[in-house]
């Protein structure tokens, strides 16, 4: 089976999940670090910003398959995939040591919680009627 929406946000967030890899990667041959993040607050974060969007942007697309895979509305899967993109696209541009409840992470932290609701809420009344 076919998921042309899910599909359609899952492309943008690899590039986006590559571009933070090797942003990584570049960092760590500029700091000289192999493993980890050598007590190195700017990489500390660098690191942070990839691995917050490989912990959380996959589940998202694996829900939104799911319902896309039950029969969910176009509207509603676009509307997950819109709010998680752009979620994930402004989340990195807030994670700051030095400001931990800056507004940039917390709006994009917020908008993944409600991209990861909203197809669990149509899942849920799909199989609970």
């Amino acid at each position: 089976m076919p998921f042309p929406i899910t599909s359609l946000y899952a492309i943008p967030i690899a590039v986006l999940l590559v571009g933070l890899s090797v942003t990584v990667s570049t960092k760590r041959g500029h700091f000289n670090v192999a493993l980890g993040d050598g007590g190195v607050p700017a990489l500390s974060e660098w690191i942070r910003r990839h691995a917050n969007l490989a912990e959380n942007a996959p589940f998202v697309l694996f829900l939104m398959a799911l319902a896309e895979a039950q029969g969910a509305g176009a509207a509603l899967l676009h509307a997950t995939g819109v709010i998680l993109l752009v979620s994930r696209l402004i989340h990195p541009f807030g994670i700051d040591q030095g400001r931990p409840a800056h507004p940039l992470r917390v709006i994009g932290g917020v908008g993944t919680s409600i991209a990861t609701l909203i197809p669990v809420i149509s899942l849920a009344r799909h199989f609970l009627g």
